[in-house]
């Protein structure tokens, strides 16, 4: 799998997405997605400007005004404002595929998470969930949990890709594929969200903005690494009842 902009930030919309999620959604274009702590919609973006989602995308995070961004990426985004592992509004094998794209790392219980995949999807289809993981002498500029690490409102970051795909083990669910690769950040990332605080840039346009300049697309392939830690990734499929 080849390494690209997607794995440096999912805050940002973009047309790109990992290898990884592309693989299985080609092969099983779903007709119904689920995407579990969407943000600002960069995974359903991604996959709706590939064609790769059929007829509804259930787009669901904490965030009202993250959402809201969500909302106008595509007409099959319908919104619900809540919490990822307890989405009452959907149905019992409702879903085609679920995606989680930097969302696990923030829950209080980790494992609720593959439960409600579980519960979501149909027999026979697939989930794609990525988060981080943390080496040995990993080191971010911000401070959360007693220590400096890339996000403060990271509740834990998982020490190796074992870890990680342990807290996605349940009965109902089948792992198909773990991996992960160094992370890297777009260095006019930070530019972007300074310009957003002073003004220059309107915050509700923030999420969008590489889609809307190309000068901004190119220098947006500018990346470096995070010292220290990788993004993580994981496929499965749903086993039959």
């Amino acid at each position: 799998m080849t390494q690209g902009r997607d794995e440096r930030s999912r805050y940002f919309v973009s047309a790109g997405m990992p290898a990884l999620l592309r693989e299985r959604a080609e092969s099983e274009p779903p007709g119904v997605l689920a995407d579990l702590g969407a943000g600002e919609g960069a995974m359903l973006y991604a996959l709706d400007r590939a064609g790769l989602v059929g007829e509804q995308i259930y787009a669901v995070d904490l965030s009202e005004r993250s959402l809201a961004v969500a909302a106008t990426l595509s007409p099959r985004v319908t919104t619900i404002v809540g919490d990822v592992t307890h989405v009452p509004e959907l149905e019992d094998a409702s879903v085609d595929a679920v995606v989680s794209s930097q969302v696990i790392e923030h829950l209080p219980d980790d494992r609720a998470l593959a439960a409600e995949i579980a519960r979501l999807l149909r027999p026979g289809g697939w989930f794609y969930v990525a988060s981080v993981v943390r080496g040995l002498h990993a080191w971010w500029f911000r401070r959360g949990s007693g220590r400096w690490q890339l996000d403060a409102t990271h509740v834990r970051e998982y020490p190796s890709e074992e870890a990680f795909a342990t807290a996605l083990a349940h009965p109902a669910l089948r792992l198909d594929a773990v991996g992960s690769r160094p992370l890297r950040f777009a260095v006019v990332d930070p530019a972007l969200r300074i310009a957003a605080r002073a003004g220059v840039v309107r915050r509700d346009s923030l999420a969008t903005a590489y889609e809307r300049s190309r000068a901004l697309a190119a220098a947006h392939r500018v990346a470096m690494r995070v010292p220290g830690y990788r993004w993580a990734e994981a496929a499965g499929t749903r086993l039959p009842r």
